[in-house]
C-alpha cells in the first residue's frame, strides 16, 4: 500500500509539473498585442530562414478584449501612416492552453498560434507552418 502511495504521488507530482512548463503566452500577456509590428523573419518548415531589413509595410493589431482586427500600414518620415480602409477581422481564440488569431478574408479564414507575446516580441505559427517573428515597430521621426 505504501508503495502505491509513493508512485501515485510522483505520478501526480510529474504531471503538475509537466502541465506548467507551457512556454506560449498566458492571458495576461494579451495587452502586448495590440500596436505596430515590424517584420523580422519568417522560418518555413523546412528551416530556412528569410531576414527582412528595413520594412516598408507594418502589421497594425487592434484588439479591443473580443474583437479586433489586422491591417496593413505604410510608415512616413513624419511618423505617421499611410492605410486603406481594409482590415482584416481578428478573433482571439484560447484553445487548450494555446492562443491563436483567426483571421477572416474574403473567402478565406485562417489560423495562426502565438508562440511568443511580449511587449517587444511577437512570433506566429500559421497552419502552412510557417513561423513569422515580429518586434515593435517604432515610428520614424524627422532629426
Amino acid at each position: 500500500m505504501r508503495l502505491f502511495r509513493f508512485d501515485f504521488v510522483l505520478a501526480l507530482t510529474a504531471v503538475l509539473f509537466l502541465s506548467s512548463c507551457h512556454n506560449g503566452p498566458a492571458k495576461e500577456d494579451l495587452g502586448h498585442l495590440q500596436g505596430y509590428w515590424e517584420i523580422e523573419e519568417v522560418v518555413f518548415p523546412d528551416g530556412t530562414e528569410k531576414s527582412y531589413g528595413l520594412n516598408t509595410n507594418i502589421e497594425y493589431l487592434q484588439w479591443d478584449g473580443s474583437a479586433g482586427f489586422r491591417k496593413k500600414m505604410q510608415p512616413t518620415l513624419e511618423g505617421t501612416y499611410l492605410t486603406s480602409d481594409d482590415a482584416l477581422p481578428m478573433e482571439v481564440i484560447w484553445r487548450e492552453r494555446q492562443l491563436f488569431l483567426k483571421f477572416s478574408g474574403g473567402t478565406q479564414t485562417w489560423e495562426e498560434e502565438v508562440m511568443e507575446l511580449s511587449e517587444g516580441k511577437l512570433i506566429t505559427r500559421h497552419a502552412n507552418g510557417l513561423e513569422y517573428s515580429y518586434k515593435r515597430h517604432e515610428p520614424m521621426t524627422n532629426l
